[in-house]
C-alpha cells in the first residue's frame, strides 16, 4: 500500500519512499467465498459501476462552476473533529470543497463527489498517522442550497517503531550534520507524521547543498507501514559523498587592483565549500562603494570536486552628489551639500566632502578613506574640517586635523581617532581666547533594528570617550564621556513609541572657561529639547548669556500614530539640562508633529512649546529628514 502525499500547498510538495503492502480486511475474503454466481454478479455490477464512474469523470472534467444550475443554490461544507494542519489537509483533499460557499454543481455531480469524500478524507489523514478513522457524512438539501457535513473521529494513531537515520560519506563527521542527527523532528514511539519526515529530508538536502556535498544521494529512504502490527518503520540513509572545495577566485572587472579585491573573500582556494561564505562575499562587495552590481557564481566541477569562484562586477558611478534642506526657528534655513568620490585610484581609496550652511552654524569637512586589511569592515581615515558658529555670544571658529581607524564588528561600529584642533572662542567677558588641543578618543555605536529607515523594533546605543592633557601638546587637561540611547517599539501596526536619551560628563582641572565652546554641553533645539531655542539651556554668565556646562542630561518620549498611508501624527515630551553641579534643573518642552514616510527616510515637521519658556515665546517649529536610529 502506498501512502498518499500531501497536496501541494503554498509551494510545498511531499514525496515519500517505498512502502509495504498489507492484507485485505477479512470481510473482503468472506464475500469472495460465497460462490461463482455471486462472483459473476459482483463482476457485472463492478463493470457497470466503473462505466458509470468513467462517464461521470468525463462529464466532470474540467470542474467549472459555469456547469452549475442556479436552482441548486449555494453549497456549504462543514468538517468537524479535526483542526490545524490536519483539517487543512482534509479540505485540500476534498474535491467537493472546491465548490464551498459557491453555487452547487448539478445534483448528480454533487452526489458523486460526496460519495468519494470519505475515501479522500481517509487519504488526507494518513500522512498524519491516522489509518482507522471513523467518519460520519451527510449530504442534505436545504432551502438555500446544499449542506455537506463530515464528522471525523481520528481513532488511534499509528506510531514509529523503528527510526533509522544515518549520514554516510564525508558528511558523517561534519558537525552541522551531527547537530541535525542530535535534534531529529521524529522519534521512536512518536506518532507518524509524514510532513516531519519530509521536513527532515529537505533539511538534509539543503544542508548538503549549502556545505558543498554536491554528489549527495539517498542510499535508502522508506517508510514501511504494517497495519497488522499498526506501526511504522523509517529508514533514511543519506550518503553525502565527498565535500567540494573552493577553486580559483577570479574577478571580472578592470578598474580596481587584484590585491584589493583578493582581500574581500574570507576563504581561499582549497577551503571546504560553504555557501554562506560565498553569500558573505557577495554582500561585502555589494556594500562597498565601488560596485553597482555584484554576481558571485560557484559552478561545481565534478571532475575535480571543486567550485571555481567567478565574480562579475559592474562599476558604480564614480561620483555621487546629494543635497538637503531644512528649517528651524532656532537655526533658520539650513542647507547641506555632500559629494563622494567612490574611488580615486586602483587601490580603492575614496573621499567624502560635506558643506553645511546656516545662519547659526556652518562647516566644511573632508575625509580621505583607505581600505584596511579587510576592506569590508576596516578602514583608515584622514580628515580635516572647519566650523564657524555665530550664535548668541557662543561664537567659535574651529579648525581640525585628524586621523583614525574604524571597524565594523558585528553590530558594533568602533572608531578610534586622534584629532589636533585649534579653536578661537568667546568667553563670558566677551574676550576672545584660543585653544590648542591634541585629543585622542574612541566612539563605539551599536545598532539593532528591523529597518534602518522606519523600524518597528530597534535600539541604538553609543558611547564616546575623549580627553587631552597639558603634558601632550594641549593647553588644557580634561576628560569627557558621553552616552547616547535611542529606541523604537511598535505597539501595533499603526502606532510606535520612540525614546532617546543623552548623558554627558566632563572632568576638568581648571575653570570651565578654559574648555573651548565646542567641547561644552548645551541643551535646547531640534535634536535636544524641542520648544527651546538652539543651545538656550545651560549655565549662564552674570549677563544671562548661556555659556555651556560640564554635564548634560536630556530625555525624550514620543508617540506616533499612522493616520493614512505614509502619514502619521506624533505627540512628544522632551526634558533636559546642561549644568555644572550635581543636580540638573530640567526644562521641559511638549509638542505635536507631522510625519511622512518618504523613500529616503522619515520627514518630520514639529511644533513645540517650552513649559518654562519666557512669556511671548509661544511655540517653535522645525523641519528635518533622516532615519529614526
Amino acid at each position: 500500500m502506498s501512502i498518499s502525499p500531501l497536496p501541494r500547498r503554498v509551494g510545498a510538495s511531499y514525496d515519500f519512499g517505498v512502502l509495504s503492502s498489507f492484507d485485505m480486511l477479512p470481510h473482503h475474503h468472506a464475500m469472495l467465498r460465497s460462490g461463482p454466481r455471486l462472483l459473476h454478479l459482483l463482476l457485472l455490477c463492478t463493470l457497470v459501476c466503473c462505466a458509470d464512474i468513467a462517464q461521470g469523470q468525463e462529464k466532470a472534467e474540467p470542474i467549472v462552476v459555469t456547469e452549475t444550475g442556479e436552482h441548486n443554490g449555494k453549497l456549504t461544507v462543514m468538517v468537524e473533529g479535526v483542526d490545524g494542519p490536519i483539517r487543512d489537509n482534509v479540505l485540500a483533499y476534498l474535491e467537493l470543497n472546491r465548490f464551498a460557499d459557491q453555487a452547487a454543481p448539478e445534483e448528480s455531480r454533487l452526489r458523486w463527489l460526496h460519495g468519494n469524500a470519505e475515501g479522500q478524507i481517509r487519504e488526507a489523514l494518513q500522512p498524519f498517522g491516522y489509518y482507522e478513522p471513523h467518519i460520519e457524512s451527510s449530504l442534505t438539501q436545504t432551502p438555500d442550497g446544499w449542506e455537506a457535513h463530515y464528522r471525523i473521529e481520528l481513532g488511534r494513531p499509528l506510531r514509529i517503531a523503528l527510526l533509522d537515520v544515518q549520514v554516510l560519506g564525508e558528511g558523517a563527521h561534519d558537525p552541522t550534520f551531527e547537530k541535525v542527527l542530535a535534534h531529529l523532528p521524529l522519534a521512536q514511539g512518536q506518532i507518524l507524521e509524514q510532513p516531519k519526515y519530509e521536513q527532515l529530508k529537505q533539511q538534509l538536502e539543503s544542508l548538503a547543498t549549502e556545505r558543498g556535498y554536491f554528489k549527495a544521494r539517498y542510499a535508502e529512504h522508506a517508510i514501511e507501514i504494517n497495519l497488522q502490527s499498526y506501526q511504522a518503520d523509517i529508514r533514511l540513509h543519506y550518503d553525502t559523498g565527498p565535500r567540494y572545495r573552493f577553486g580559483n577566485i577570479t574577478f571580472k572587472q578592470d578598474f580596481l587592483s587584484p590585491e584589493l579585491l583578493n582581500r574581500y573573500p574570507q576563504f581561499k582556494p582549497g577551503d571546504p565549500y560553504d555557501a554562506n561564505a560565498s553569500l558573505q562575499l557577495q554582500s561585502d562587495l555589494s556594500g562597498s562603494p565601488y560596485f553597482s552590481q555584484v554576481q558571485v557564481n560557484t559552478p561545481p566541477d565534478d571532475a575535480t570536486d571543486t567550485t571555481p569562484v567567478e565574480v562579475e562586477l559592474e562599476p558604480n558611478n564614480r561620483f555621487k552628489y546629494s543635497a538637503g534642506l531644512g528649517y528651524g526657528t532656532d537655526t533658520g534655513i539650513r542647507g547641506k551639500l555632500r559629494a563622494e568620490q567612490r574611488w580615486l585610484n586602483s587601490y580603492g581609496h575614496h573621499a567624502e566632502e560635506e558643506l553645511l550652511l546656516s545662519s547659526v552654524k556652518s562647516l566644511i569637512g573632508v575625509k580621505y578613506i583607505i581600505p584596511g586589511q579587510n576592506p569590508a569592515t576596516d578602514a583608515y581615515t584622514l580628515s580635516a574640517g572647519y566650523i564657524d558658529q555665530n550664535y548668541n555670544q557662543q561664537d567659535y571658529q574651529l579648525t581640525t586635523l585628524g586621523g583614525g581607524w574604524q571597524r565594523q564588528d558585528g553590530k558594533w561600529l568602533k572608531n578610534y581617532n586622534l584629532n589636533y584642533q585649534y579653536e578661537q572662542y568667546r568667553t563670558s567677558d566677551a574676550t576672545t581666547s584660543t585653544s590648542l588641543l591634541l585629543i585622542p578618543g574612541l566612539n563605539w555605536t551599536w545598532i539593532d533594528s528591523d529597518d534602518r529607515l522606519y523600524p518597528t523594533r530597534g535600539l541604538m546605543f553609543g558611547f564616546e570617550v575623549r580627553g587631552a592633557a597639558t603634558e601632550l601638546l594641549s593647553d588644557t587637561t580634561f576628560a569627557q564621556g558621553m552616552l547616547h540611547l535611542k529606541g523604537v517599539y511598535a505597539l501595533n501596526d499603526v502606532s510606535r513609541i520612540l525614546a532617546r536619551g543623552d548623558f554627558g560628563v566632563t572632568a576638568i582641572s581648571e575653570n570651565i572657561e578654559q574648555l573651548p565652546t565646542s567641547l561644552r554641553f548645551f541643551a535646547g533645539g531640534d535634536a535636544s529639547v524641542r520648544g527651546y531655542a538652539y543651545n538656550s539651556i545651560g549655565p549662564t554668565d552674570p549677563d544671562g548669556t548661556v555659556i555651556g556646562g560640564k554635564n548634560l542630561l536630556v530625555g525624550s518620549l514620543e508617540y506616533e500614530h499612522r493616520v493614512w498611508d505614509g502619514w502619521s501624527v506624533a505627540t512628544f515630551v522632551d526634558s533636559g539640562d546642561a549644568y555644572d553641579g550635581a543636580t540638573p534643573s530640567m526644562k521641559t518642552g511638549v509638542g505635536l508633529g507631522l510625519r511622512w514616510r518618504s523613500p529616503v527616510g522619515p520627514v518630520r515637521l514639529d511644533f513645540a512649546s517650552g513649559l518654562d519658556s519666557p512669556p511671548g515665546d509661544v511655540f517653535r517649529f522645525s523641519f528635518s529628514i533622516g532615519p529614526d536610529l
